[in-house]
């Protein structure tokens, strides 16, 4: 079968019959009885998908179930629609399709369904530089090392789902905390921190996450440590085993440990106790917090609200502004000051 739709082309409404990556599968019980969430996405998207199959007849949705593996191809028939202002897919009668199992992954072209917005090279050569960038050798080295080491940080999704869940997404999110780590002792006047040990901790406060996934088919699969043991205790030991091999200062190492340990914040425990550690809290809050609002906003009509399902609470989406037509005052000049291009304003009322 030859893919001719895309997931960007799908809108309300709209009859879908193609193949799309399947990934997130999870089974459910609802009022009707079991059901089935899951993503679905090519190389330009993806959106919600529930496959509900024909009432009456919960054992196909068990086998439909059984049948995905997260990140193959399956053919998709069904149709969309908004629900509570989110473009979904609703899957009835196409259910048999998706028990029959995915489509022969050797005659599909990868560029396809490869759904990434990040630029994994660039990125990786950013974090690079500003590991290299460290001033305390001990410092720069660990976290070298521990790049070197784990070269899938790079490539693998930074959650499951709701922020930077695509490929080369953990490597983009980590390379944001840095940045707001990094403006926020900045802008902090009069605070002394330590640029060193929290440009460490930013860059491998998330480096339990590059033992969490595993690639599958054209996406990846969450391996049973991340629900297990989450990313903070495999981050942690990653750390320590890197750290055995080479003359790190203790309590450089200590701090990079609290804050690797800590950056959940409050919801943590122990909770941050330095200056350096509640900046690649916030930090990483932010990243993760902004990526959710802008992805449930832009599934939401303009000009309506809704709750959000990536940042749990509402989110407004205005239109776009309209463009300045010929009852829009002049652009001012940039050779004037703002207060002279203020008073050609009011001689030319």
């Amino acid at each position: 079968m030859e893919k001719k739709l895309t997931i960007q082309s799908i809108a309300d409404r709209s009859s879908v019959d193609d193949l799309f990556v399947v990934k997130n599968a999870d089974i459910r019980e609802g009022k009707r009885g079991q059901y089935i969430t899951c993503t679905i996405g090519d190389a330009t998207g993806e959106m919600a998908c529930k496959i509900w199959g024909v009432t009456g007849y919960n054992e196909r949705v068990q086998m439909a179930y059984d049948a995905i593996c997260d990140g193959m191809v399956y053919r998709v028939v069904g149709q969309a629609s908004v629900f509570n202002g989110e473009l979904q897919l609703s899957v009835n009668d196409g259910i048999d399709l998706i028990a029959h199992g995915p489509a022969d992954h050797a005659q599909l072209d990868p560029g396809d369904f490869v759904y990434s917005p990040a630029d994994c090279a660039q990125n990786r050569a950013e974090l690079l530089r500003i590991a290299a960038g460290i001033a305390r050798p001990g410092l720069r080295a660990l976290v070298e090392r521990v790049f070197a080491t784990y070269p899938s940080f790079f490539i693998v999704p930074a959650a499951r789902g709701k922020h930077h869940a695509y490929r080369g997404g953990l490597a983009e999110h980590t390379l944001e905390v840095v940045r707001y780590t990094e403006s926020f002792l900045t802008g902090a006047e009069g605070i002394p921190a330590d640029r060193d040990v929290a440009v460490a901790g930013a860059l491998l406060h998330d480096v339990g996450k590059a033992v969490s996934f595993a690639e599958q088919g054209f996406s990846f699969t969450q391996l049973p440590v991340y629900s297990l043991q989450g990313h903070i205790t495999p981050g942690i030991s990653i750390i320590e085993r890197a750290a055995q091999e080479m003359a790190v200062d203790e309590q450089d190492l200590s701090h990079l440990l609290h804050i690797v340990q800590t950056h959940h914040g409050e919801y943590g425990d122990p909770k941050p106790q330095t200056v350096e550690a509640w900046a690649v809290h916030m930090a990483d809050n932010t990243s993760a917090l902004l990526h959710e609002v802008a992805a449930d906003i832009e599934e939401t009509t303009p000009g309506d609200s809704r709750f959000g399902s990536r940042c749990k609470g509402p989110v407004f989406r205005y239109p776009a502004p309209s463009p300045c037509g010929e009852g829009c005052p002049p652009a001012p000049d940039s050779g004037k000051t703002v207060s002279q291009s203020i008073s050609q304003m009011r001689l030319d009322v």
